[in-house]
């Protein structure tokens, strides 16, 4: 096991320190200290050399002190060991139509991370509850980009935006996994068949870009609702217009609508068709509200690992400054 977690520093960026820190925790009985195996949520993307006891001692220790973890100086190294969690929420409605109740999650779903594609044979999971959790190991000040990748058996592939992972935890990450019956037999063709008829008569789904424009609260955890910022528009300020389809935002109903103009109560936007090998940018537009921007990056090797549906989850989509109740402008 130890070797799989070090195995995720074969990419370029860490390949000429792979042997050193093999050797670090291979010799840990040289040094004294015992030998430990550490899990296979534990990714360690460092190449400072440090023996497995003391990282695994950090973690341990923060579960009660996290400024174990997070101090940057573990053993005198610039070390940050942040602690990642999350859910999938079960997204969709059932064979009637009726919604799938807002606080379903999505047990045994495997969670990985694009940009080390190694960490797919970890074969991390949600838990019973739906949730995730990883440590990842870090040099301390150096910002990492993970884009998430959740992938079950017979499930739709879901990929995140980019997501930026400092020296602090995060532990609310969501998605919204959406449902494979209400995808196949509902969302899919509904969406073929309203583009077919609206314009683009060979139209056939390729992929989805999804984000949701809203409120400063707006969150998966967060049991307020319908959580959009209505009124919003958005753009893609990179790359210039290429060949996809959109913006195309959902209305109330959380429906895609061409004939919805703007941001409805629901949130939901969406574009598709997106061309790979591209990085995006999207952001939102309100008058006295500030947005973020979010980035995806979509990739041939998406492709080949089956994702289908890009989708920036609250809170960590489009989430403005506007801290009006729910539904109100």
């Amino acid at each position: 096991m130890r070797n799989r977690l070090f195995a995720l520093l074969t990419a370029p960026l860490f390949a000429a320190a792979l042997a050193a820190c093999s050797n670090s925790n291979n010799n840990n009985n040289d040094l004294g200290v015992p030998d430990v195996e550490l899990a296979d949520n534990v990714l360690v993307l460092t190449t400072q050399d440090i023996p497995n006891f003391y990282l695994q001692q950090a973690i341990d220790d923060g579960e009660t002190d996290p400024s174990v973890r997070l101090s940057g100086d573990i053993m005198g190294r610039a070390i940050t060991i942040v602690k990642l969690r999350g859910k999938t929420n079960h997204f969709g409605r059932d064979k009637n139509l009726q919604y799938i109740d807002y606080h379903a999650t999505v047990p045994e779903t495997r969670v990985w991370i694009a940009e080390y594609p190694d960490t797919r044979a970890l074969d991390v999971q949600t838990d019973e509850t739906g949730w995730w959790e990883m440590y990842v190991v870090k040099d301390a000040g150096t910002d990492l980009e993970f884009s998430f990748i959740y992938e079950k058996e017979d499930w739709i592939t879901t990929k995140t935006n980019v997501n930026t992972i400092t020296d602090e935890d995060d532990t609310d990450f969501a998605i919204q996994f959406i449902d494979p019956y209400f995808y196949t037999y509902a969302m899919l063709p509904l969406v073929e068949n309203m583009l077919r008829g609206g314009g683009y008569p060979n139209f056939f789904f390729k992929n989805a870009m999804v984000v949701t424009v809203g409120k400063s609260w707006g969150s998966m955890h967060d049991d307020r609702l319908p959580h959009g910022d209505p009124g919003a528009t958005v753009s893609i300020l990179s790359p210039e217009m290429q060949d996809w389809i959109g913006p195309i935002y959902f209305n109330k109903d959380v429906i895609p609508d061409l004939n919805q103009q703007d941001v409805s109560v629901d949130g939901g936007v969406v574009w598709l068709n997106m061309p790979t090998n591209n990085t995006y940018h999207v952001t939102a537009h309100k008058a006295g509200v500030s947005y973020p921007t979010v980035k995806f990056n979509i990739t041939d090797a998406d492709v080949e690992n089956g994702v289908l549906l890009y989708i920036a989850s609250p809170p960590d989509s489009l989430e403005g400054d506007n801290d009006s109740p729910p539904g109100e402008y």
